[in-house]
């Protein structure tokens, strides 16, 4: 039999502020972000008799009528009538009819363990023991096609099943209240109101075939008279399609201490990770090296491939010798082959036949690796050093039209390696652990140095990033300490703490070089037209301050700068990429209890420590489309971010919330659920939205919740029956059984763990 499952999630983003008088009661505890909210069966204690069910979600009230309509109740602040201390609101009604849909027995699924009780009005008014549903099915509204509903924290699913006998062009729905309808370029569907835009996301479809998820893609059709409908590609039909906005995520580690540093997506969407490992039990599989090689701050490199759900390790590798390694930067050419670059103070760090240079002494310095590695990770094709006498570090790589390899990264050894007719060949100056930039290339092969050259000035440089636009150019950004680095006339700037420097392809000419305001840059990406955007940190850590800034091709024009959290909000951004329509992500660490998150993101409570966060900007800097916060209960950063085929966002770094109350979060049916370590690696898969993903997730069942008024105060107490999947709660209130509903903990009171045990929660509402 042929199933479809067609799935669209729904958000506002219309900013829709909640606020009440006093209220009479205390109402639901809900669990934050992606925890499935239950819907209410109307016995009576909702005036308008046509609604059966309704939930009450963070974005506002849906209903479900008798006549299978679905109505959405938006509220804004109306700051237009406001008088004196009162608060006034605006409300509009958005209602979604299906076309020509057949009339059925709507009814709730999955009855809740939960109840609800209403204590209104005088006693008679009064109801207990309202049963909750997981799900309300509206039927087989058209031939062969059923519609379920389901809530989340923040989204509303309609679920449409399509057998054999049901045609996904018969789905067609329009609404009312509505004043237009659009496709944006992300695919979603944008829905205007007189309170704002609502969104459904783009609609995802994949299906499970022998394990593994194959997506097919599914888009929005404009239909006359504010209505829509769905097509989708070709597809199995000997297996359901699901279409659905995923979210995942998964650990890579071993038992002691290990670390991400750089995430790549190959031509076929697997996604590839590296970085260091401490860790002898590291999970290796199909590799080149097995066996952890030793190490004592850093131990060994790891390279791992993983399937584009991350449900799945399809290899991974140890790459060392006898002491350290440290992975810094990753690529991934046109064939799916993988470079990675660092540095190694292993006198044995493995090297290939013909590599350029073996000399590496295994001194306490370390010295610049070259490894390339088959898709497989199975095979050394060629691997090489480059360096000599004193600290050197590779920090980025890239390669070329023509598959030449170009690293950049620091170095002290005034005997660095350079070539005939290099832009400069003369060490200029430096510390012991700092010294000038260099920029080599070499043939795919790692064979030959075709070009090296020296960049800096009187003190320290460090370049941390490397990209090559269409043309061959070499762009370089990182941190400088000197006086007199070089720049050019015409140059944006001329003095500053982050450089940004452009070389030919044969690194004899500086093109251009420019200084922007800034403590260090510590990622770049280059649009499609050629215009070169960085990020990082706008002041010595741990004052911090993420900056994003956009120049031109010349670097004589700041085309955008922005802030994201504020100077000095203890952020530092670490990541960047762009997506195929030119939207800008970033990612990195803060520890501010207020970055910036977006209504419909992820996860919009600081977790404790440092958190990671992911935002994703328009491509002129001036909006902030999302932005979302990723945690547990210590400290975490991403330092890498890769944009697959289909949008997807992924972020690679490493978590120390591994044993406390509320880890780092998995998912299920992720390749690993549990840390392994003190430290340990961690992969995370968003949607475009950064939206609060819902098909990996499971909902919490509350097995009792109780309501005691003392005094002034409400206690309130709940137990879950599990903890699977759990972040954690927070607590909604309102003054009429209808809502609208105000968040009254001011963070999120986070889950005491993942467990299939349930945990009892308690929490004391002071202001009634």
């Amino acid at each position: 039999m042929k199933k479809i499952l067609l799935f669209l999630s729904i958000f506002i983003l219309a900013t829709i502020s909640y606020a009440s008088t006093l209220p009479d009661k205390t109402t639901i505890v809900e669990k934050s972000a992606r925890l499935q909210i239950p819907f209410i069966e109307n016995k009576g204690h909702i005036k308008d008799k046509a609604a059966k069910f309704y939930a009450s979600t963070f974005a506002g009230n849906v209903y479900v009528t008798d006549e299978g309509q679905i109505i959405y109740g938006l509220v804004k602040e109306d700051s237009s009538n406001q008088k004196g201390d009162e608060k006034t609101y605006q409300m509009v009604t958005l209602k979604e009819t299906i076309i020509g849909a057949t009339k059925t027995n709507i009814k709730g699924e999955s009855k809740s363990a939960t109840q609800v009780n209403y204590f209104v009005g005088s006693k008679d008014e009064w109801k207990t023991g309202i049963p909750t549903w997981e799900s309300v099915n509206l039927g087989e509204v058209y031939e062969g096609i059923e519609l379920k509903l389901k809530a989340y924290g923040k989204n509303v699913e309609k679920l449409f099943y399509v057998n054999e006998c049901g045609d996904v062009e018969d789905i067609k729905l329009k609404f009312e209240g509505a004043e237009n309808i659009t496709v944006n370029e992300s695919g979603e569907l944008e829905i205007e109101t007189a309170v704002g835009t609502v969104k459904f996301t783009k609609p995802f479809a994949y299906q499970e075939i022998e394990g593994k998820k194959v997506e097919v893609e599914a888009d929005f059709i404009i239909g006359s008279s504010l209505s829509y409908g769905f097509q989708v590609a070709s597809y199995n039909k000997s297996y359901p399609l699901i279409i659905d906005p995923l979210l995942a995520s998964t650990f890579i580690g071993g038992s002691a201490s290990d670390g991400a540093t750089c995430i790549n997506i190959d031509p076929s969407g697997n996604v590839f990770v590296s970085g260091r490992t401490n860790s002898s039990g590291f999970p290796a599989q199909d590799a080149y090296d097995p066996s952890y090689n030793g190490g004592y701050s850093y131990g060994d490199i790891f390279v791992s491939k993983i399937d584009n759900t991350l449900s799945t390790l399809l290899a991974s590798t140890f790459i060392g010798g006898n002491n350290d390694e440290a992975a810094s930067a990753m690529t991934i050419d046109p064939s799916g082959n993988v470079f990675v670059t660092g540095g190694t103070s292993s006198h044995n760090y493995p090297i290939t036949e013909n590599a350029y240079d073996n000399s590496n002494s295994g001194s306490y310095f370390y010295t610049i690796f070259v490894s390339k590695l088959d898709n497989t990770l199975s095979n050394l094709l060629s691997s090489t050093l480059i360096g000599r006498d004193g600290y050197s570090i590779g920090f980025a790589i890239a390669v070329d039209s023509s598959e030449n390899v170009f690293v950049a990264g620091e170095t002290a050894s005034a005997d660095f390696p350079t070539t005939e007719g290099a832009y400069d060949t003369s060490f200029n100056d430096g510390s012991a652990y700092g010294g000038d930039v260099f920029v080599s290339k070499l043939d795919s092969t790692l064979s030959s140095l075709l070009a090296s050259t020296f960049i800096g000035g009187n003190y320290d440089e460090y370049a941390f990033a490397l990209k090559i636009d269409n043309s061959g150019n070499v762009f370089l950004t990182g941190r400088n300490e000197s006086s007199d680095f070089p720049t050019t006339i015409g140059a944006y700037n001329t003095s500053g703490g982050v450089f940004v420097s452009k070389l030919n392809n044969t690194l004899s000419s500086l093109l251009a070089s420019t200084f922007i305001n800034g403590y260090e840059a510590s990622a770049m990406t280059i649009d499609s037209v050629g215009n070169i955007y960085i990020a990082g940190t706008a002041s010595n850590p741990p004052s911090g301050g993420v900056f994003v800034s956009k120049l031109d091709n010349t670097l004589s024009s700041l085309l955008a700068s922005t802030f994201i959290g504020g100077l000095y909000s203890g952020s530092e951004g670490k990541g960047i990429a762009i997506d195929s329509i030119g939207n800008v992500f970033v990612t990195g660490k803060t520890l501010s209890s207020i970055f910036p998150t977006t209504m419909s993101s992820y996860d919009t409570s600081f977790n404790g420590s440092y958190d990671v966060f992911v935002s994703k900007l328009d491509s002129t800097l001036s909006s902030i489309i999302a932005s979302t916060l990723i945690g547990g209960n210590d400290s975490e950063v991403a330092y890498g971010i890769a944009v697959d085929s289909n949008g997807n966002i992924f972020i690679a770094g490493d978590t120390l919330s591994s044993y406390g109350t509320y880890p780092y979060p998995s998912t299920n049916g992720a390749y690993n659920t549990l840390s392994n370590g003190s430290n340990d690696c961690f992969v995370s898969k968003f949607d475009n939205n950064l939206s609060a993903g819902t098909g990996t997730s499971s909902a919490i069942t509350l097995v009792s919740f109780t309501a005691r008024l003392k005094e002034s105060s409400v206690q309130l107490k709940w137990q879950t029956e599990t903890e699977i999947d759990n972040i954690g709660f927070n607590i909604l209130r309102s003054e009429s059984e209808e809502g609208p509903y105000k968040k009254i903990n001011k963070n999120i009171i986070h889950s005491k763990g993942s467990s299939t045990k349930g945990a009892s929660y308690k929490f004391t509402d002071n202001k009634v």
